[in-house]
């Protein structure tokens, strides 16, 4: 009887064997069980592993027990591949507002309206003092650029206007035009005409014309420098009562650029008649920019005539504060 009864639980044992690895997930408490299928189950099983390494770091001794149930229920509950979040509709660019005549944009508008290809810039300067004297004065000025191949164009105009004690002692007025043609990036000719009239300096009018070779000395984004020379004509009328004299000169010139910076800018333009006649010309301007196409603009020259008629100085200066317009 007992050896039957021994036989019996020996193949009873023998059956059992397989199993046994199933047993040992009662290791596995219910709470982690129920824990493990939501987090299999849940956005696709995102989170499952994190977990898993979770109950490991907190119940280390169970970490075979927890691993395989683990797998069991993963194989039970394969991860979900999310579907692709599909891209978000393409927001429609709104229309840019346009913009006023001051800003980049709105002077742009303008520039093509108006002789466009040239740079143009409009000046305003006004000087208005008290104390002794009661003195109001006005100035304008515009300056047009061009660059087309080998040729370069500038015209300008001024006009200067002073009243002192109800009573005008300034008028003065002008303008020029002058072409470059580049022979190589060096070198140009250059010509120029101009025709000014000052009814309170030390001339009444004149009208000037020169021709000549240029060279450029420097000519980068930072500094541009160039000198010319050659022969040069004076058409000149001292004072209103007097007929023209006409006179024939060498010229010479300097132009100067300099670019300090995005907002500021220096030039500087001296030009010298010598021969019978001795005139000096100078003139230093110093742009900041305020924004967009406006700028305000602090302008200093000096005008020496060694000619000049009698009862008038032979020397000029002027000094100007105004708003500069680039459009």
């Amino acid at each position: 009887m007992n050896s039957t009864i021994c036989k019996t639980a020996l193949i009873c044992g023998l059956f059992c064997l397989p199993v046994l690895p199933n047993i040992v997930h009662a290791e596995v408490t219910p709470e982690q069980f129920n824990l493990l299928m939501t987090a299999a189950k849940k956005d696709g099983g995102t989170d499952f592993n994190v977990l898993v390494n979770l109950l490991v770091a907190t119940h280390p001794d169970d970490e075979v027990e927890i691993r395989e149930v683990a797998a069991q229920i993963l194989s039970a509950n394969p991860p979900v591949a999310e579907a692709p979040t599909p891209p978000p509709a393409p927001t429609p660019t709104p229309i840019p507002v346009e913009g006023t005549i001051l800003s980049d944009d709105g002077a742009d508008a303008l520039s093509r309206s108006f002789l466009q290809g040239w740079e143009k810039e409009v000046e305003i300067n006004v000087l208005y003092s008290t104390g002794n004297t009661s003195q109001k004065s006005f100035g304008a000025a515009t300056k047009f650029e061009r660059e087309s191949g080998r040729y370069h164009q500038t015209a300008t105009t001024y006009f200067d206007f002073n009243s002192s004690n109800s009573v005008t002692n300034k008028r003065r007025y002008g303008i020029a035009y002058k072409s470059d043609y580049s022979i190589n990036e060096v070198s140009y000719v250059t010509g120029f005409a101009s025709i000014e009239g000052d009814s309170f300096g030390p001339f009444n009018k004149r009208f000037a014309v020169n021709a000549g070779y240029g060279l450029r000395v420097f000519d980068n984004d930072t500094y541009k420098w160039s000198i010319e020379a050659g022969p040069a004509m004076l058409i000149e009328k001292p004072i209103a009562t007097v007929s023209y004299e006409t006179t024939l000169t060498a010229f010479a010139s300097s132009l100067f650029t300099w670019a300090i910076n995005e907002r500021n800018e220096f030039e500087n333009e001296t030009k010298i008649y010598v021969g019978n006649k001795v005139v000096l010309e100078n003139k230093s301007d110093y742009k900041v920019q305020i924004s967009g196409a406006l700028s305000g603009k602090l302008s200093f020259d000096v005008l020496y005539n060694r000619d000049a008629p009698i009862g008038r100085k032979k020397t000029d200066t002027i000094t100007r504060i105004g708003i500069l317009y680039d459009f």
